[in-house]
């Protein structure tokens, strides 16, 4: 379920911001080629609702490394943007997951972008 939504995150990313990205799931140490986008999930929390129903909650965070040096703040600020439209309704698994609890801040010169999903799942028996 998890790398599901990761790559949903990911294919909501490609399909709005395009192909002068590079988008990232796995940690690449070095030679990120800018500008791109990072995902991952911060701490996922299952709680049972009955034997078979759970509640999910996906924290994630979307970094972004920004191409210009010069005005990265500037450039940062506008991704930001586009990223609260972008991730609001992500389309996945034939429904649409809402993110909440969206925030962003920027930490040494790199945008970090935190959305929550929450949805309900059923246990295969």
């Amino acid at each position: 379920m998890v790398n599901d939504i990761l790559n949903a995150v990911t294919t909501q990313l490609g399909n709005n911001f395009g192909t002068n990205y590079k988008y990232y799931v796995e940690n690449v140490e070095q030679k990120l080629s800018k500008p791109c986008f990072t995902i991952d999930m911060v701490v996922p929390l299952q709680r049972a609702k009955s034997p078979l129903l759970y509640d999910r909650t996906m924290p994630m965070v979307v970094h972004y490394f920004a191409k210009d040096k010069q005005d990265t703040k500037k450039e940062c600020y506008s991704i930001a943007e586009q990223l609260n439209e972008t991730l609001e309704y992500l389309p996945f698994k034939g429904s649409t997951l809402r993110g909440e609890d969206m925030n962003w801040s920027i930490v040494d010169g790199v945008l970090q972008f935190f959305v929550t999903y929450k949805f309900t799942t059923r246990k295969v028996t």
